[in-house]
């Protein structure tokens, strides 16, 4: 499998203010000191010494991820990442009316399916979309969003070949190459995570999930779930204080992936789901968190940061 992210924010678009982007300036310049950069190898050498916080941003755009396999597009909600995506597969297949995708929509809030008005393959006669979920309103939630007191033009305007499928939760369904597997989340408007697998290769997605009790007892169906997965990504929105004051808004955080992860022996785990008002520090702060847990642990799990344009293959 091959996994891009296109929109790692949650809740509403984020993109890096002026200040933000001045400030890394400012942290790469004084760490630049005593540097010879009087060649571009110079200063990318440098640049690459520099801490991912500094370097570069981890963006703004909401849920989006490309899964390919084989012959396979499936593609993890429709946040306004599905627009940045739309432009890479319009130089192919899609921008000749001949692609052919399959989405997963995890919940239908606003941050989950914003992008599809934006997707320009979306707008190209012969291609071919279909939605798929457990939810029983997806179509009607996609069509709402496009209603004239919202926006210009409805959803009936696009030109591709647009089908929605709800498919049964608890059960294994064949989505094109890969065999799906949807598991309702703890989160308000029911919020559904996916197990996929194809070849031996398995992918989860849990975005959107709260963990409220943490015993054994009250997870195991979740562990289960996360059972060997070689990448879990996972909703790590809040920071502890957040997930306190915020019990009842249906996100988790870093060290509960952890916990979660090291007890499932996933291989990988990618932190998700951004809150937009943590900068990319705090973001990574909890990574930092996440990792120590599990190296306590003596855990091999990989701990990584999902950030826009980041790529894991398997």
């Amino acid at each position: 499998m091959k996994v891009k992210f296109w929109g790692t924010r949650g809740s509403i678009p984020s993109p890096i203010s002026p200040v933000a982007v001045e400030d890394k300036i400012r942290q790469a310049l004084r760490g630049a000191a005593g540097f010879d950069l009087s060649s571009e190898e110079a200063v990318e050498r440098y640049l690459q010494r520099l801490p991912p916080a500094v370097r570069c941003t981890i963006g703004g755009n909401t849920a989006c991820v490309e899964v390919r396999a084989g012959q396979g597009t499936l593609i993890l909600d429709a946040g306004s990442g599905l627009r940045l995506l739309g432009y890479e597969l319009m130089k192919g297949e899609f921008g000749k009316g001949r692609g052919v995708a399959d989405f997963l929509i995890s919940h239908i809030h606003w941050d989950h399916i914003q992008g599809l008005p934006f997707f320009g393959p979306g707008f190209v006669p012969g291609n071919r979309l279909t939605f798929h979920s457990p939810h029983a309103h997806l179509k009607a939630a996609f069509v709402g969003q496009q209603d004239e007191i919202y926006f210009p033009i409805s959803l009936s305007y696009l030109s591709a070949d647009i089908q929605f499928r709800r498919i049964p939760a608890e059960t294994w369904s064949q989505i094109g190459e890969f065999r799906v597997y949807p598991l309702q989340m703890s989160h308000p408007g029911e919020s559904y995570g996916y197990r996929i697998e194809r070849g031996g290769a398995s992918l989860v997605y849990a975005t959107d999930a709260k963990y409220k009790d943490m015993d054994r007892a009250s997870t195991q169906r979740y562990v289960d779930f996360f059972r060997d997965a070689d990448l879990l990504i996972f909703d790590a929105q809040y920071s502890l204080n957040d997930a306190l004051d915020r019990a009842d808004w249906g996100h988790s955080t870093p060290v509960t992936g952890a916990k979660l992860a090291h007890r499932a022996g996933v291989r990988r785990l990618a932190l998700f789901h951004h809150d937009p008002t943590s900068d990319d520090q705090a973001i990574y702060n909890g990574c930092k968190q996440a990792e120590a847990y599990l190296a306590r642990r003596g855990s091999t799990c990989q701990v990584m940061v999902a950030s826009e344009d980041l790529v894991i293959e398997w």
